[in-house]
């Protein structure tokens, strides 16, 4: 397809196009956590089964060659959208410490589709949208990804304090499916053609391999598998709530409705940054703003402290998030046949500390309670900060 810019689509439509993803996530983070505590599942497992969800989001540069081929991206976006929302709807009405092994199954598999959904977007992206063009969406899709996500799980929570677990668990997957229909908006020539499989594959590979080429690629890669920026701790924050004496209506107001608005707003505040900024500063600096909300957390365990807490958590997540996009979209490089593929690897590179700084994040919370695990989850931030601090400080010294 060709890079060529066009008035349509327009850089604030990569936010519905994000949702199905975002919401999917959202449920995971923040509704499943709090409706298995609630089922008396501990804060340890829980911590082990929102790593166990990760494990996709980290591996499926293996099969997003797929939206690269055969169907058109705007089609994958609406297949993959629609077949994970229905794992989500058959896996809701089951969430308890009854059915553990099988919801975590249904959940995990619903991953392993949703996934394609930053794959199918992400790829739209860079073809239908020029550089200028593209840094606005990375904003916007960020805004739909952590807010949609947030919002949606306090939808979800407010859904079930209104109806029984079969209504709210089919309103949920609709609304996860729905928003991919914008999809269908966008004109998308059909995919490169090439002779087969292994050729495609082939190309594709030829692409990853003048990407790695680049000193930029492979800076930009380590810091984005480092562990700073993750926002981890908010999968944990709303299985913790009770310890800072907060129930269910805070978590669904300050975790759901309230911080799906402060997530998008963290994400949209970071396109105010000049476009010549050192992104990987800037990432590294946005990690350890997140750092001193973790440390926030640490001063007590009343509910004041949770919700500003978790308030400055959030809206530093999200720009962390929105920094971590515009990193991607640098270091992305030239292609055409592999374009979803390539942003995907880049993804599952940032992909990969949210899973073990959630573990690190559960382990701090065994040993140490809510200290160990808002004090871990600092620590990373903090480390990397100081590093990246020093590397460029030496380069303008030089």
């Amino acid at each position: 397809m060709s890079d060529r810019p066009r008035r349509w689509p327009p850089p604030w439509l990569f936010l519905p196009l994000i949702l199905p993803g975002g919401i999917y996530s959202g449920f995971t983070i923040t509704a499943l956590p709090f409706l298995l505590g609630r089922a008396g599942v501990s804060v340890e497992r829980i911590a082990n089964i929102s790593s166990l969800l990760y494990v996709p989001t980290i591996f499926y540069f293996f099969w997003a060659p797929l939206v690269d081929m055969k169907l058109r991206r705007r089609t994958w976006l609406v297949l993959v959208s629609f077949i994970s929302a229905a794992a989500l709807g058959v896996a809701m009405p089951l969430v308890g410490a009854r059915h553990l092994t099988l919801v975590t199954g249904l959940f995990l598999g619903g991953l392993v589709f949703n996934v394609l959904v930053s794959s199918a977007q992400g790829g739209l992206m860079v073809t239908s949208l020029a550089p200028e063009g593209q840094a606005k969406a990375s904003g916007w899709t960020q805004a739909g990804n952590l807010g949609g996500g947030a919002f949606g799980a306090g939808i979800t929570l407010w859904l079930l304090g209104k109806m029984s677990m079969p209504p709210a668990a089919f309103l949920t997957a609709a609304m996860t499916a729905l928003p991919a229909l914008a999809a269908l908006t966008i004109k998308e020539g059909p995919p490169v053609p090439s002779a087969g499989l292994l050729d495609h594959i082939g190309k594709i590979g030829k692409e990853l391999l003048d990407m790695a080429r680049s000193q930029r690629t492979l800076w930009g890669v380590l810091l984005l598998a480092a562990p700073v920026g993750s926002g981890a701790a908010q999968s944990l924050l709303p299985a913790v709530a009770s310890r800072y004496g907060v129930g269910e209506q805070g978590v669904l107001w300050v975790n759901g409705v309230v911080g799906g608005l402060v997530l998008a707003l963290g994400s949209l505040a970071a396109t105010l940054l000049p476009g010549d900024w050192d992104r990987r500063l800037t990432y590294a600096g946005a990690g350890c703003l997140n750092a001193f909300a973790s440390l926030v957390l640490l001063i007590g365990n009343r509910s004041t402290v949770y919700f500003a807490g978790t308030i400055l958590y959030l809206i530093t997540t999200g720009f962390c998030y929105a920094r971590f996009t515009a990193l991607v979209m640098e270091v992305l490089g030239p292609g055409e046949h592999g374009t979803s593929t390539r942003y995907s690897l880049l993804l599952a590179a940032g992909n990969l500390p949210i899973a073990y700084v959630l573990w690190a994040d559960g382990m701090g919370f065994h040993y140490f309670g809510t200290r160990g695990l808002f004090g871990v989850d600092a620590a990373g931030n903090l480390l990397v900060f100081a590093i990246v601090g020093a590397v460029w400080l030496m380069g303008r010294g030089r």
